[in-house]
Parts: C-alpha cells; structure tokens; sequence
C-alpha cells in the first residue's frame, strides 16, 4: 500500500465486509497520518466499535488524545440521542407550553431519534473541525451504506416536511432547518473526491469480494466515485497445511477482484498474531503503506493445547431440545462466520427431516452465496436442500409494505382524506425504515409453521439495537397518527410485542448463541453484547468458536504463531463465557455448498442416530437423506 491514505484528502473512509480488518487499517493510517505531522481524529461510527481494543485504552464517546496529534472517538447512540434530544428541545421549552413539550419528549424517546442523533453526530466531523484529516471507521457494509444515505434522506425530508404541515417524526421542521444545512454540506464533502476518498477494504474471499463490488455500486449511486481497494489478510508465501490451499483460492479471488476495478487492488499480507496498540500499529502501517518486509507474531510461543470444547449433543439439546417451534438466533462480530454457522445448522436439521427457515436481518444478506441458491424477501424451498426454506429480510421492500399497512389500518379506521395525508407524511420519515425491518424481524421469530428458524443476523451492534426495538416499537404504534384513533388496534399491536419479548426471553423458545474466532476482539466484542443481552433478560446459552486449527495441520512459523494465539484465546473465552463452547475446525476452502456446509453442521451437531451415519457412510456426503 504506497503512500500513506489521508495525507491528500481530508476524509478517509474505511468501509467492507465485517471482519476484514477495517479498524485496524484505519487506526495504523490515523496513526501514520499523525506521525506526519497531520492533527488526525478517528471516528468509528460502529455501535459495537472495538477501536478501543485496537488502541488498548478506553475511548468512548468524546474526543480523547491517545498520542501526538492523534485523536479518537467512538460514537455511542445512547449519549448521542440524550444530547440531540436536548439541543433540539430546549429552544422550545422557553415558548410551548408544558403539554406540547410532553409530546414532544415522547417523540424524541422513539426509535427515530437513535437513528438520527448518532449520523448526526457523524456529519459533525464533514464540517469545518479543528483536525487536518479524519479518519472514519465505519460499521459493516449494510449499515455503513444506511448511514451514507442518511443525510440525503433527511435533507430531502425535511424539505418536503416544510412545503407540507412543517412536522417530521421528531417535531417541526422549524427546529430542524439548521440541521438541513449541516446534511447539505455532508452530501457535498461525500461527493467531492478532492475531500474525500473511500478505502474499501476486503478478505481474499468470494463473499468478501462481492460484497465490495456491490457496495461500490452503491456508493456510486450516491454520486461517490473516489474509491481504494484493499485485500487485507493475504496469507503469505510458505504458511503451509491448509493455509497453502486457501492461498490458493485467494490469488484467485485477488484476480477476480483486480478484472472489476480501475486501480491496482492493495495487497496487505495476514500476520502471524493480532494488531494492537501504538507500536504494533505503528509497525503495521509500515507492513501496510511501504511494503516493509516484516512480520508481527502473536507472542504465544508454547501455550498449552484447549481441550474444553463441549460435545455436539449439547449443542444439538439446546437447539431441538424443547418440543413445539423454536427460534435459535447466531450473533457475534462481523466476520466471525455467522453466515456459514447459521447455514450449516439449517441445513443439517432439513437433512435430518425437520422443516427449516433460515432466515437473515443482515442488510448484506450472504445466505445466498454460501448456499449457492438465490434467496428473496420470500420464503422458498432451497434447491437441494429438501426441508429447508431461507428468506432474507429486503428493507426495501418491508419500507413499502409497512407503508401500505399502516395506510390501510389508518383508512380502516375512518381518517379523512386530509388525516390519510397527514399520516402518509409522516411515513416518509427516513427512520421508517427501521422499523419495518423490525416488523419483518417479529414476523419471522413468530412463524410456527416451522420446527425451527434460524436467523442470521446482522453484526453484534445493529442485532442489539434490532432487539431493543419492540420497546421504542410499543411507544411508536402508541404514537402513531393511524393507530391513536383505534384504541383497540394499539391494545392489540401492544399484546403482540409483549408476546414477542417473553419469547426472545424464554430459553425454552429461542437459543442465542455467539460465534467468534479465538482473538481479543471477537472475544470481547462477544462479551459485550452478552452482557447488553442479559440487561435486556435475554441470557446466552453457548458460544461457537470458528476457524480452528489443528496442531498437526500447522507446519510453517506463520500457521505455528497463530496456532499458539487460538490456544491462548480459547482458553481467554472458556473463562469469560463460563458457557458450552463447540468447535469448528478451519476448512481447507472457502465454505461454501452443500458439501462445505454439511461438514461444518456434523462438526456442530454430531450424528441424530445410527441409520443415519451408516446411509451417509455408505453414500457419502451427498446421499443419505433422512
């Protein structure tokens, strides 16, 4: 990677896939930006930011000095809606009165407000600052893209509020023509490539790799075109065992990449151990900008092999052990293998003869590619999978379908024609989104036409903030203009969600469980969210740890280095968790298909009796059905 990111442009974006590395190329080119005598801030816009991790201190949600000119600061929702919500409002307190104030601190308690107050937090740092570049670590693609589009939508909305009854879903548009302003100047540092430039950042892997290509498309849409594209984790030359066929399978998705783009794809090699704190970073960077010949280790020469992993029967009672349907929900850190995890459960169940949705809330949606099947908003049959059924939730689509609904509800309901106009006003909010991707999500756990659904969510910050919604939801469908007339409509929209909390919190209905790979950051990121859930009354019931190597299998410096750091975080999670930890070796390749997918679900669920491991002995792999 010649040259250092930043140092001709004032905004740097690092956005791709979860899990390839993007905070820690961000950091080491804050870090390099800084060393050149550039006043540098980093910014990571991720509700479950490890930035903090990377940097081995505490950040948090205010500009905090970790070194000479470089700054950092982790955008938390929560402080950043109670600040918004109180600059907005106290103008307005000297001259409503306390009756109209009330209802305007209910809107500001919605799910709108979180959504809004945390990119408005972000466009702060696209105006004029005190720091000459900065840096912008951002949440995995899906949501990233949300985030850009979010001061167009706004911007747009609030201008056809103004030209309507002058109120958004946050209170007037009167309060919001400052914002508006701030959103104009943000689209225009977006698009200008003089100012800014995207770093998209990729694994050598197919889903990786589309991932990027899709998201550049869509960044062009958004009429950004300044773009850098790095392959991050290229295993080196000479890593041996299986990291020598997945070498492989890389060079061969770098040429595939480098075929589709118009500048030369970046190349930063795998490290033997974690990147984390100044010096590491600082010597990263230098592996990363100039192509220096060095090699970070992991510095876990001699750790004692794990032998705490729990037996796939475990696994497999808590997923089927209670009778009637059950929902089991996978979550963990971008990149963690959720995707192949959630897969590989689904479709060893449908083998074994029960009838399986597996379903995802992750906007980036890869169910389709590791299954190799499309997958729509609809629930179909996965050729070749008989028993199995996948759906993926398109917000697009749950936009206009919560839109016709609640037009419906409101027409049912009697509204006059000037009250339907009201309401549908209030439907273009930006932040509708959220919840109709909420009420596709409650759709999904709730469907007893299955023996089990398995959800495959989005990375751990976006998931948690899913699950928070039934909450601001219930006070949303009190609020709303259609419902408020039909007093008995609210009642029963309230009774739902109040069945769908006791059902997320029932072990005995739904298994959560965490998947991570044994590092620092998937561990404690896991952690988190775990402790996030429990506040929530939702206890975690195992952990899946992926991408295991096996010591036999490890011939080389490179494969023995991180060897020997697996084994010191496996025991790290065994004494966080204190849960069932299951094993998923690494696979020689990519997992991808039915081959792929059904080794990992053995790995996980073991063998549901004889028969069936005797007719998958004697067929193979592809035979065997139950």
């Amino acid at each position: 990677m010649k040259g250092i990111p930043g140092l001709m442009h004032k905004y740097t974006f690092f956005s791709g896939k979860g899990g390839v590395g993007k905070t820690t190329l961000a950091a080491a080119t804050a870090v390099r930006t800084a060393q050149a005598g550039k006043r540098t801030l980093i910014v990571s816009t991720d509700p479950a930011s490890n930035l903090a991790d990377v940097f081995e201190r505490p950040i948090g949600p205010r500009v905090t000095e970790i070194a000479p000119n470089l700054f950092a600061l982790e955008i938390d929702p929560d402080t950043a809606t109670k600040e918004y919500g109180e600059r907005a409002l106290a103008p307005l307190r000297a001259v409503l009165p306390p009756d109209a104030m009330k209802v305007l601190e209910e809107q500001f308690r919605s799910a709108c407000t979180v959504e809004i107050a945390s990119f408005d937090r972000f466009t702060d740092f696209l105006n004029d600052t005190e720091f000459d570049h900065v840096v912008f670590d951002t949440a995995p693609t899906g949501h990233t893209l949300r985030l850009l589009e979010l001061p167009v939508d706004w911007s747009r909305h609030i201008e056809e509020a103004a030209q309507g009854n002058g109120q958004t879903c946050i209170g007037p548009v009167a309060s919001l023509q400052g914002a508006k302003a701030k959103y104009d100047h943000a689209i225009a540092a977006l698009r200008n490539p003089r100012e800014t430039e995207f770093t998209l950042v990729c694994r050598p892997e197919r889903t990786s790799v589309d991932e990027l290509l899709r998201a550049r498309e869509e960044l062009r849409t958004l009429g950004i075109g300044n773009f850098r594209i790095v392959a991050n984790g290229v295993i080196p030359a000479g890593a041996g065992g299986r990291f020598a066929t997945q070498a492989s399978s890389q060079r061969e998705q770098v040429r595939r990449l480098s075929g589709k783009i118009d500048r030369p794809c970046i190349e930063v090699p795998l490290q033997g151990g974690e990147v984390k704190g100044l010096s590491a970073l600082g010597r990263f960077a230098a592996i990363a900008f100039d192509g220096k010949n060095d090699f970070l280790h992991g510095g876990f020469t001699g750790t004692r092999p794990y032998t705490g992993f729990s037996p796939a029967h475990e696994l497999r009672m808590m997923v089927t052990g209670a009778t009637g349907s059950k929902t089991v929900v996978l979550t963990g850190k971008g990149g963690v293998g959720k995707t192949v995890a959630a897969c590989a459960l689904a479709a060893r169940l449908a083998r074994e003869g029960k009838r399986i949705l597996l379903a995802t809330t992750d906007p980036a949606a890869h169910i389709g590619s590791v299954l190799s099947a499309d997958v729509s908003s609809d629930a179909r049959p996965v050729p070749g999978y008989p028993g199995l059924f996948a759906v993926r939730i398109d917000q697009k689509e749950s936009v206009e379908a919560y839109k016709a609904k609640i037009l419906s509800q409101a027409a049912a309901s009697g509204h006059t024609g000037e009250m339907l106009a009201v309401v549908k006003e209030e439907l273009e909010s930006p932040c509708t989104e959220e919840m109709a991707v909420f009420e596709e999500f409650s759709g999904l756990v709730e469907r007893n036409d299955f023996d089990i659904v398995v959800l495959d969510t989005a990375p751990t910050g976006h998931t948690l903030r899913l699950l928070e919604l039934p909450y601001d939801y219930a006070r949303q469908v009190e609020m709303m203009v259609a419902v408020r007339k039909d007093d008995a409509g609210a009642t029963g929209a309230k009774g739902k969600l109040d069945a769908l909390v006791r059902r997320l919190k029932d072990p005995r209905a739904t298994t959560f469980l965490l998947v991570i790979y044994p590092e620092y950051t998937p561990i404690f990121e896991a952690k988190r969210a775990a402790e996030d859930l429990k506040e929530s009354g939702i206890e975690v019931q195992g952990v899946i740890a992926n991408f295991i190597l096996e010591e036999d299998d490890c011939t080389s410096p490179f494969s023995m280095s991180r060897y020997f750091m697996q084994q010191h975080y496996l025991k790290v999670a065994e004494e966080t968790f204190r849960l069932p930890i299951f094993k998923v070796p690494m696979l020689p390749s990519e997992p991808a298909g039915k081959d792929a997918l059904d080794r990992v679900g053995r790995e996980l669920l073991g063998m549901e009796n004889i028969a069936l491991a005797v007719l998958e002995t004697a067929a193979g792999i592809e035979g065997g059905a139950k």
